[in-house]
């Protein structure tokens, strides 16, 4: 299951600390989880460590509501938001996507899914 963190995260590094795979490196807004080395932990722990750690909960479970709301502002003609160097792989930070303005993307995307 593909995870994200949340616009709530405090940059306290507790998840990149943790992660056992390195998965979670710090982005220029919050920390970011790549999707492409994150395991969910199988078969080191039940719970992801970064869920487990994150002292505001702003590791959670990407939705599929969030994805289906994503791909219907992709529809209609949305930017989407980048953040991180372009070397990297898109899906590793495309984080979603904006119509107006990237201020107004949480309140297109409707916060938490």
């Amino acid at each position: 299951m593909p995870h994200m963190i949340t616009a709530e995260c405090i940059n306290c590094t507790a998840c990149a600390t943790d992660c056992p795979t390195e998965a979670i490196t710090p982005g220029p807004h919050q920390f970011i989880i790549n999707p492409n080395v994150c395991t969910d932990c199988e078969g080191l722990y039940t719970i992801p460590k970064c869920f487990q750690v994150c002292p505001v909960g702003a590791c959670v479970p990407k939705r599929a509501s969030y994805e289906k709301k994503m791909a219907t502002l992709a529809a209609r003609g949305a930017r989407p938001v980048r953040y991180g160097p372009e070397s990297l792989e898109p899906e590793y930070v495309e984080v979603g996507w904006y119509e107006e303005s990237p201020f107004q993307f949480m309140q297109q995307a409707g916060g938490d899914g």
